[in-house]
């Protein structure tokens, strides 16, 4: 726990430092090493990935890229957990930043 707390404090403060999609990777990574032990916290680390492929994306094409990396995602659901994931996406999606629907 005390490692990926410290991975986790190590990847925020690069996302301090950083902007647009290497922010939002560094988010991504900190969330996931940050909450790996609590799974209704699974969201966050997805989100903030959807987000770093828009933001290295040109504007007018960031809609379908965060479209295209949410497919993604969502085609390496094992079969086992698909459906808790999508409905807590549909659930979620406000607090995620309307990214999931």
């Amino acid at each position: 726990m005390t490692s990926a707390r410290e991975a986790s404090y190590a990847a925020h403060a690069a996302a301090r430092e950083s902007h647009g999609a290497a922010r939002e990777a560094a988010r991504a990574a900190g969330h996931a090493v940050a909450v790996v032990h609590m799974a209704d916290h699974e969201l966050g680390a997805s989100a903030y990935a959807i987000r770093a492929v828009r933001a290295s994306s040109l504007e007018k094409e960031r809609g379908g890229a965060g479209h295209l990396e949410r497919q993604w995602q969502r085609g390496r659901l094992p079969s086992e957990i698909r459906e808790l994931v999508l409905d807590d996406q549909r659930l979620r999606d406000k607090k995620c930043w309307r990214l999931f629907l």
